[in-house]
């Protein structure tokens, strides 16, 4: 937060990585069947288009490096030297990059819209590699002209020059016409008709038979290139492990610029607060604020909180809807926050450091172990008891609510008496 420069830079270098970093890593760690002339098919063209589709986040992951060791090169931080040492540094990125420069077409980009998505996928692998992909390639363009040319002669023929061409991965091309651009009724010769909000979805027999051509010029375009890429994604696989320590680099600067540094800069003064830590003192919060409910409503109640060795327990009553169980999970957050190096939502805050935080909310059966609400809500409870050391934090929401009130204020009290116990013998020394 000291260095601004450092900041905004990382903010905006982190916008240049794909989203779906982590997830693309699975489609690299497995290696699928090799595609033969026996399993090409139109089953594999999904799995084959998701697999460019990692290819093109990698290479757009990639290319955006460079951008975060600039950021990152004069980073003081003994964390981000060592990002910049370990994955910035590292050569071996730029070896992979250089590979799939070779076999991929270096215009090509990650889109989100779907027909660019699907055109950036069927040009994803440079021109001339394989014939059979080029031929696919030029039917794939020829249907999609034709698609287009027919739209326009539908504008001309039938006097609808709003008549839109929009296009969905399930339904392919279709037309969108505004319902104050229809005189009357629409022509026989368009069918599928469907009404949405103020336009109307429609296609026709001419349509349909260039959609099923186009699809299947683009599943061929799939199959073909994922032929093409079987050399690159074994090179690929070689350093998996690379591409793991990139991802979990992502995560974590994602955690600090965007969750911590980021809601830190955009609350007012003295809203997060650094908090302190202590070994044997106490667990002290003054002025605590759900940092998940706070954004959403601007009327939250700050709370306080204090638990030391002579006074370990707290139990919290009011009536229903007071805020019980935001007050317990509160807690929760604001423990966690401060022990992964957050600030905190409070004035001030004093932090025990725990080992563990047992939690017992929430009233739920389990029907695969053949638990009734009450067994599941003891397993749990039994479970905490027999784990719990003394710097533990131990949160329970109405223990007991699934029976009667009587055998609940039973189980709730002969779970505190080893604590209030505790206490005493502590008092007493």
């Amino acid at each position: 937060m000291s260095n601004e420069q450092l900041f905004f830079g990382l903010s905006q270098v982190l916008r240049k990585f794909p989203k779906d970093t982590d997830r693309i890593l699975c489609h690299f760690c497995f290696k699928p069947k090799k595609v033969t002339n026996e399993v090409l098919g139109t089953d594999n063209a999904r799995r084959s288009r998701v697999l460019i589709s990692s290819i093109i986040l990698l290479k757009t992951a990639l290319e955006a490096l460079p951008l975060l060791s600039k950021v990152l090169k004069d980073a003081k931080s003994f964390l981000l030297a060592n990002i910049y040492k370990t994955v910035c540094e590292n050569e071996k990125y730029a070896s992979i990059r250089k590979r799939i420069g070779e076999v991929i077409d270096e215009d090509v980009l990650h889109a989100r819209v779907p027909f660019v998505a699907q055109t950036q996928q069927c040009f994803a692998v440079k021109a001339g590699i394989d014939g059979l992909l080029d031929i696919a390639r030029r039917t794939f363009c020829d249907t999609s002209e034709a698609i287009h040319n027919l739209a326009n002669k539908y504008r001309e023929e039938f006097k609808l020059p709003n008549l839109k061409l929009p296009f969905n991965n399930r339904q392919g091309f279709y037309f969108s016409i505004p319902l104050k651009d229809i005189q009357g009724k629409l022509p026989n010769k368009f069918i599928q008709v469907l009404k949405h909000g103020n336009n109307v979805h429609c296609s026709t027999l001419e349509l349909a038979s260039l959609n099923v051509r186009n699809k299947s010029a683009a599943e061929e375009c799939y199959i073909r290139t994922e032929v093409c890429l079987e050399a690159l994604l074994d090179a690929i696989r070689e350093d998996v492990s690379l591409l793991v320590l990139l991802a979990e680099v992502l995560c974590l600067l994602d955690m600090l610029v965007n969750s911590f540094a980021h809601t830190i800069s955009t609350k007012l003064v003295d809203r997060y607060t650094r908090p302190e830590f202590t070994n044997s003192g106490p667990l002290a919060i003054d002025a605590g604020r759900h940092p998940v409910l706070e954004s959403i409503r601007n009327d939250f109640v700050p709370n306080n909180l204090f638990i030391s060795e002579a006074s370990n327990m707290v139990i919290v009553m009011g009536p229903n809807m007071s805020g019980k169980s935001t007050y317990l999970q509160q807690v929760c957050l604001i423990v966690i926050l401060a022990q992964i190096g957050c600030y905190v939502p409070a004035r001030f805050s004093t932090i025990r450091v725990v080992d563990r935080i047992f939690t017992r909310m929430g009233s739920m059966d389990n029907l695969e172990s053949n638990s009734s609400t009450f067994m599941t809500e003891m397993k749990e409870t039994a479970f905490v008891m027999q784990n719990v050391s003394q710097r533990s934090l131990i949160i329970m929401d109405e223990l007991g609510r699934a029976t009667s009130s009587s055998d609940g204020f039973a189980i709730a009290w002969s779970c505190c008496i080893p604590y209030l116990l505790l206490i005493w013998r502590i008092y007493q020394s």
